[in-house]
């Protein structure tokens, strides 16, 4: 991982692939702004082109259906750009923006963001893979949600969430961030009955340990066996 000070940037992070002098520069634009639990960075229909260089804490994406329906799309941690899609075709937000906890951030224009981009070429390449990777993610959860069954959409769920935030924990490895289980139910696209059933037969089975807000997984192979076969893993020995 790379260090910033004391601290290590994610390498999978915008900002933490970015070579040094790249990074400082982009961390010495805009202005730095902070939000405490549970307040809003951007809402769903807005019309705004600023973006949020996230250098501390986590914030959750969320979608609201015409229905009402809150399905939570993502999870964005320290490193990442949030907000850059609308500065790129001046198109109304996609989605609601919330702090998880106490965040700081770098706010940009986008015209300053883009400047940015002009003068580091290197950087636009890691801009755009960062957007390739979000509109993959988004793709496979779509077909996950057409094809597979709850059970699997989990294991998958919290395999694409240790990927980006895991870090090591006792007996196994933490998926990295505070999430509940409607919220899980949220990014799933399922009932909360659904996920918790899926949940205690991940357990039953030693593949995670659950706690507040907290999922460890104990067993990182069987969890992709069981987000890898169609069949639910309760018909497993």
């Amino acid at each position: 991982m790379r260090l910033d000070g004391s601290r290590a940037w994610p390498d999978n992070s915008v900002v933490g692939r970015l070579t040094a002098p790249q990074r400082d520069e982009l961390l010495s634009l805009g202005t730095r702004r902070e939000f405490a639990a549970g307040q809003v960075l951007l809402r769903q229909g807005e019309l705004s082109t600023h973006l949020f260089v996230l250098t501390n804490g986590h914030v959750k994406i969320i979608s609201e259906s015409d229905t009402g329906r809150t399905i939570l799309l993502a999870v964005r941690s320290r490193g990442d750009l949030v907000g850059e899609l609308a500065g790129m075709d001046a198109s109304p937000r996609m989605a609601r923006v919330v702090a998880i906890g106490a965040i700081s951030t770098r706010v940009l224009g986008f015209s300053e963001f883009e400047a940015f981009l002009e003068r580091t070429p290197a950087a636009v390449k890691i801009v755009n893979a960062s957007i390739a990777g979000k509109l993959r993610s988004a793709t496979d959860k779509i077909v996950d949600f057409s094809s597979q069954e709850v059970p699997v959409r989990v294991a998958r769920a919290l395999l694409r969430i240790l990927a980006d935030h895991g870090r090591p924990a006792q007996g196994g490895v933490s998926i990295g961030i505070p999430l509940t289980q409607p919220e899980l139910a949220a990014i799933v696209a399922a009932s909360e009955p659904a996920v918790h059933k899926a949940l205690a037969e991940l357990r039953k089975h030693g593949v995670i340990s659950v706690g507040y807000r907290n999922y460890i997984v104990l067993d990182l192979p069987r969890l992709r066996e069981c987000a890898d076969p169609p069949e639910n893993i309760s018909t497993r020995p």
